[in-house]
């Protein structure tokens, strides 16, 4: 998950220690962890990394992790495993169970498989650091005071059986004895930075241990989380070059290692070259991996670099993967309430820019099904991700599909104002620019009555997002009235206010505004700065067929046709769709 709404959602207080408290990711004593967005190419982060919510879990939803009695041995999950100190093989295929699905940020199904290793073999020290290691804090979320207790307990037992352990054991649990305290008042950023500091000792004394390298960097990582580049993503901040220089020396050692591509990809993927991580995202993608977010994790990547057909098809899968898995666990708690709604977004989001209509589609049913109304209710920020269908259909839906859709309750303005949004877009479409005006004055009123205090204090520029899409729909009524002049003044604006958005992924708004600003330039002729335009809009998100079909109709209308030739066999590579599809006023 490239982005942690869990954070942001306990650092503002808009969910509780309850709703967390199933999958042992509870933090802190008193202290707080502050998180930053990804750093964007041309933006500041915004302060809170945001993904999807966890819904509130009940006392019956964490039965599930709770039974030992029958706690399976899951299947392709990689080869990662540590040594530990038992008798019981068994014993250490529960543990290594544990460590690969930390990896992939499965932290409740870890804890389980952590326990499980202690109850056959109570006397493996690792395997009560391995409980205490996952109740702590992560990148996608910090740790909760419920939290405390149990990590103190594992790590105090652990702690009591070191002795009999071998050496690096021995170090491992006494750098992780660091990270927890005792004392409730104990402030959390210095027992984190204490584990990290007490971590980068371990990692000298055991150079060559890939496992100690990886656990290292990502307690380092923890320090800051998402925070790791500067913007505009060259130059790096804190700890962010040691890291990539420690995750990079794993790879070049064991290039399977899936906890060091996976951290690997979340350190480089906002950076100006997130390239670099192609080979170990390609790797990645070629496991048989039973874990939905490390199937998902490529796509990171991918989206980054314009491989939008690859990064769809890594989310289609991972949202098959969680399924499977969601059969046998049930849907309560942060995994299924958090990682799955992130993989069906990014599916959507992917075949959006692919161009695939009927997988977009899809994919937003299943993602409006997918989140309820309870979770906004209670989370202010699952606002945008319940808007977000609203997108796929203005894109890909026929417009008495949009108009035959029933509106979203008033208590939800964002998701409200998007619903005009779709239907303003496809009222335009279908020439009908009176009533698409009204629904562009319907977004005017939310931005003028609603209270999106929730959502700002959360990260989320609503304000801007909804200024863009009342733009957006003013420029496709201008479209629809043959106004090119309008159109090019209210794309242009769209484009300024899209262009202050901060980095999010999938992006706050669905597409380059520049693309749709270069048909409109080009329809009227001014063809340099059409080409101007649909180059801006791939330098935002590269190998875009929808960009790439507007320089292609640059070239023709030079009348260069070697250059348009070369576009269209870039957008045939890029293209999931049907090319017959598109045209100037789609873009």
């Amino acid at each position: 998950m490239s982005r942690s709404i869990l954070h942001a959602l306990l650092h503002t207080g808009l969910i509780t220690a309850a709703m967390l408290s199933l999958s042992g990711q509870t933090t802190a004593q008193t202290g707080t962890q502050t998180n930053t967005q990804h750093q964007g190419m041309h933006h500041q982060p915004m302060k809170v990394e945001t993904k999807p919510f966890a819904p509130t879990a009940g006392a019956s939803s964490t039965a599930v992790y709770d039974d030992l009695s029958n706690v399976p041995l899951w299947p392709n999950l990689g080869t990662v495993s540590y040594r530990v100190t038992t008798a019981s093989p068994l014993a250490q295929r529960y543990f290594d169970q544990g460590l690969r699905l930390a990896y992939g940020f499965n932290h409740a199904e870890a804890r389980r498989a952590f326990r499980k290793a202690q109850q056959i073999d109570p006397d493996c020290a690792l395997c009560h650091w391995g409980e205490a290691m996952v109740l702590g804090p992560n990148i996608n979320a910090p740790m909760e005071a419920e939290a405390a207790a149990p990590a103190l307990a594992a790590v105090t037992r652990a702690m009591a059986l070191a002795p009999a352990a071998r050496p690096d054991e021995q170090a491992l649990i006494e750098a992780l004895a660091r990270r927890y305290a005792a004392d409730p008042a104990a402030d959390r950023r210095s027992l984190d930075a204490a584990y990290a500091e007490a971590m980068m000792d371990v990692a000298k004394r055991y150079p060559d241990d890939a496992d100690i390298t990886v656990l290292t960097a990502e307690a380092l990582m923890d320090l800051s989380p998402w925070d790791y580049w500067q913007a505009g993503g060259a130059e790096p901040k804190g700890h962010t070059a040691e890291i990539v220089r420690m995750l990079e020396a794993v790879m070049e050692r064991n290039p399977d290692h899936i906890g060091a591509i996976h951290y690997y990809i979340h350190m480089v993927e906002a950076s100006d070259r997130p390239e670099r991580a192609v080979p170990g995202a390609d790797r990645l993608a070629s496991f048989d991996l039973g874990a939905g977010h490390l199937v998902h994790m490529p796509s990171h990547i991918y989206y980054r670099v314009g491989r939008y057909l690859d990064s769809l098809q890594a989310n289609r899968r991972a949202v098959a993967t969680d399924e499977a898995y969601l059969e046998s666990i049930g849907t309560a708690g942060i995994y299924p309430g958090a990682y799955f709604p992130h993989n069906i977004h990014f599916l959507m989001a992917s075949a959006q820019m692919a161009g695939d209509g009927p997988t977009a589609v899809s994919s937003a049913e299943k993602l409006q099904a997918t989140v309820t109304d309870d979770a906004a209710r209670t989370v202010p920020w699952v606002q945008p991700i319940m808007a977000a269908p609203y997108f796929a259909h203005a894109q890909f839906s026929q417009p008495d599909a949009i108009m035959a859709a029933p509106a979203p309750s008033d208590e939800f303005p964002f998701v409200k104002a998007m619903w005009h949004y779709a239907r303003g877009v496809a009222q335009a479409k279908a020439g009908d620019a009176a009533a698409a005006g009204k629904e562009a004055d319907a977004i005017s009123a939310l931005e003028r009555t609603a209270d999106f205090s929730g959502l700002e204090s959360a990260g989320v520029p609503a304000a801007t997002v909804l200024e863009l899409a009342r733009h957006v729909v003013r420029a496709r009524i201008a479209q629809a009235r043959d106004d090119n002049g309008g159109a090019i003044a209210e794309f242009t604006a769209a484009a300024e206010l899209e262009g202050k958005l901060p980095y999010m992924e999938p992006p706050f708004w669905y597409y380059p505004v520049q693309q749709s600003l270069g048909a409109a330039l080009l329809r009227a002729g001014r063809i340099d700065e059409a080409e101007q335009a649909f180059a801006t809009s791939l330098t935002r998100a590269r190998n875009n067929g929808w960009a790439l079909y507007g320089l292609m109709k640059v070239h023709e209308a030079r009348g260069d046709r070697e250059a348009a030739k070369e576009a269209a066999a870039s957008l045939e590579r890029a293209w999931a769709g049907d090319p017959g599809m598109l045209d100037l006023a789609r873009l």
